[in-house]
């Protein structure tokens, strides 16, 4: 789901130094410092819905997590995390895509474990997630935005509920290739781009080229109300829906499909869509997103995303 505007603020770039438990001298920014027990995992996970949910575990506080490549970083259920310092916020930064978010701050994580990452001295923001816990009657504790695997190789494979991550050191970042990609039928790639901690790939669709997010937390593709009259002309309405993004401010918006949709070789007959208004996802340099890619498309193909040479891959 994106979270827009508590993540658009840019934050100072401070250096320091990290000694993390084997003893390697790191210099941090504000990137999460990962230290692994192993270079590559395999992180299970259930659905809910059409949300992805993974273990993870916060200091001493251990629960569900939200995969959602929509958010930049780490975010915290303010619910069960009262007890943790807020920085200073300023109006700006409660924009979401719905309008106002329940945001209350940025805060500072000592350690937040996943499978075989450990983060230390993360920051998060906080944000009240209770609509989201209240559709899906499940305890959630946050959202896994794309900060955190920015140093990784990743695959989302719905088929076996399971993300496969891997750490990519210096040493790997020109040969390093999972045995999926080695051994795959057919392997498409395209490159992406990594805006704010967003993943923006090009697409076509009635032959425009467009900017989209992929979001794994967006249970819905979506395209921007203020598309050309062409595309959205050929919109074919079924219905209208309710939007809440990471807002407990609802949105309506019209819903349909759309024809002739292509990304990385990839073309739909038939791509189910939310039409609504993207101007709270600008990014900071004015620049808007088309569209959003998310589980009704992101769920019939395998990905991979190697974040260190920016390249998406369709695995078949």
């Amino acid at each position: 789901m994106l979270i827009f505007g508590a993540a658009n603020v840019s934050r100072s770039e401070g250096h320091s130094n990290f000694i993390d438990p084997g003893g390697i001298k790191i210099a941090v920014t504000n990137d999460p410092v990962i230290t692994a027990d192993t270079a590559s995992f395999v992180l299970p996970f259930t659905k809910a819905g059409k949300l992805i949910l993974v273990k993870g575990k916060v200091d001493t506080t251990e629960g569900n997590f939200v995969f959602d490549t929509g958010a930049p970083g780490l975010v915290l259920n303010v619910t069960y995390f009262r007890s943790y310092p807020v920085s200073e916020i300023n109006e700006d930064e409660r924009k979401g895509i719905a309008g106002s978010a329940d945001f209350y701050g940025h805060t500072t994580v000592d350690k937040f474990k996943l499978g075989a990452f450990n983060y230390y001295h993360t920051e998060a923001d906080l944000v009240n997630l209770g609509h989201l816990e209240s559709k899906r009657g499940i305890k959630i504790l946050g959202l896994l935005g794309v900060s955190l695997f920015t140093q990784c190789e990743m695959i989302i494979d719905y088929e076996k509920n399971e993300i496969h991550l891997h750490y990519i050191s210096k040493k790997e970042k020109n040969t390093y290739q999972h045995e999926m990609l080695a051994h795959a039928t057919r392997l498409i790639s395209c490159p992406f781009e990594l805006q704010e901690n967003r993943i923006l790939v090009k697409s076509d669709l009635l032959g425009k080229e467009l900017k989209f997010v992929i979001d794994y937390g967006a249970e819905s593709n979506i395209l921007d109300s203020r598309l050309p009259e062409k595309i959205l002309d050929s919109l074919q309405i079924t219905g209208r829906v309710l939007l809440n993004g990471a807002a407990t401010q609802k949105l309506e918006a019209v819903m349909g499909t759309v024809q002739g949709f292509a990304f990385a070789g990839i073309k739909t007959d038939s791509l189910p869509v939310i039409v609504t208004n993207l101007e709270y996802t600008c990014f900071g340099d004015g620049r808007c997103i088309d569209g959003v890619l998310g589980y009704d498309f992101l769920s019939h193909y395998k990905l991979c995303f190697n974040f260190v040479k920016r390249i998406v891959y369709v695995i078949q």
